[in-house]
């Protein structure tokens, strides 16, 4: 996870919910329709109307009532419509480790079968499948907020061992790198079978974005077999300098953590990164501490470098393997941003699939900023 400075809240978030063109079409025609068979069979009410005031012409009344029922009706069925749109439900699922995960190359050491994996799901009849990997020590509930509003159907993962109510449970012993990475396509494997002709798309948040990519190291056949449509990676890490929290978290003494993670909030330059390492932490010390730090080990290993060059590595694979590939970086890569863009163009890649915001590092998985991104890509 990435240490966030910078600007206030991305104004995309107070915009107000808006309801699809073809409600408001929908519940105009109705209302039309409503005020017609008014005019039409309205005679009585007519005469009564015309009975107080002669000098109205009956036309015209007949088209104010019309206009009137029209308004009201539509009003009401536009409200019903969007009402109706917005109670979309979300469940909490799992999804059972069964012993066939072991043909995967879990870790011999790691013991995960009889576990589940547990994920939130917003299902609606949308032909676009949406799902969403988490940061380091968040999960599944972090994309809950735009869960509720997609357009699409929507399925949010929490990598196995990452739930709260797992946290003192003995079954989730802390797994290497490789046995989460095989679970994370154990897990998609599930959902392409429950859902074969959906168009897939991933989103990954942080080191969300870094397991999409190491499926192309540790699972790239199930990768391909699930025959992905588009990735949208955000703020995946790019070298060792964009792993600087994640790093620290990996050093703490395990035994006795609160004096090292005080340490962390003291590292604070300003006060808006005080509160948003505040609040990470927080959700840190609500989960396995084990689990969390053995993950942030193993993944910065794996961005042991200062150059550029394994990210890009990883962004050709997945480019292979998707029909399309968009990253966008925060603000905080901004002196990254570059170098990344000469780099892609120089290995053929879609520099205009790469983004800098300039939004925050967590306002990327802000419902606003999610609802753009992807409705702009989809």
């Amino acid at each position: 996870m990435k240490a966030s400075t910078g600007p206030g809240q991305n104004p995309q978030a107070k915009q107000a919910r808006k309801v699809p063109r073809g409600i408001a079409i929908v519940s105009g025609a109705i209302g039309t329709l409503l005020g017609i068979a008014t005019n039409l069979y309205s005679g009585e009410f007519r005469r009564a109307l015309e009975s107080w005031g002669r000098e109205f012409n009956s036309t015209i009344l007949s088209l104010l009532l019309a206009t009137v029922v029209s308004s009201v009706s539509t009003a009401v069925v536009y409200r019903w419509l969007a009402r109706r749109r917005s109670h979309v439900g979300i469940t909490a699922r799992t999804i059972d480790i069964n012993a066939d995960v072991l043909r995967s190359a879990i870790d011999v050491q790691d013991t995960v079968a009889g576990r589940s994996i547990h994920y939130l799901e917003a299902k609606r009849s949308s032909d676009e499948l949406v799902v969403f990997l988490h940061g380091l020590g968040l999960d599944a509930n972090d994309f809950r907020a735009y869960l509720v509003e997609s357009k699409f159907h929507c399925v949010a993962l929490t990598l196995y061992g990452f739930n709260a109510n797992e946290r003192d449970d003995e079954h989730y012993q802390p797994i290497s790198l490789e046995s989460h990475v095989q679970l994370l396509a154990y897990a998609l494997r599930n959902l392409r079978r429950q859902y074969p002709r959906k168009r897939m798309t991933l989103v990954g948040f942080s080191f969300g974005a870094d397991m999409v990519f190491f499926l192309t190291r540790y699972a790239q056949d199930a990768l391909r077999e699930l025959e992905i449509d588009k990735i949208l990676l955000l703020d995946p890490n790019v070298n060792r300098s964009t792993t600087t929290i994640s790093s620290k978290i990996a050093e703490v003494d395990e035994s006795s953590p609160l004096t090292q993670l005080t340490w962390i909030l003291q590292s604070a330059s300003n006060d808006l990164e005080f509160r948003y390492l505040c609040e990470y932490l927080y959700k840190i010390t609500s989960k396995n501490f084990s689990q969390i730090q053995r993950h942030a080990q193993d993944v910065a290993k794996m961005w042991d470098t200062d150059s550029h060059d394994r990210f890009l590595d990883y962004l050709g694979q997945v480019n292979k393997v998707a029909t399309g590939v968009h990253v966008v970086l925060s603000f905080n890569y901004e002196r990254l941003f570059n170098p990344i863009v000469q780099g892609a163009s120089a290995r053929g890649l879609d520099a205009d699939n790469l983004g800098c915001s300039r939004f925050d590092h967590f306002e990327l998985i802000d419902a606003g900023f999610l609802k753009t991104r992807l409705e702009g890509i989809l």
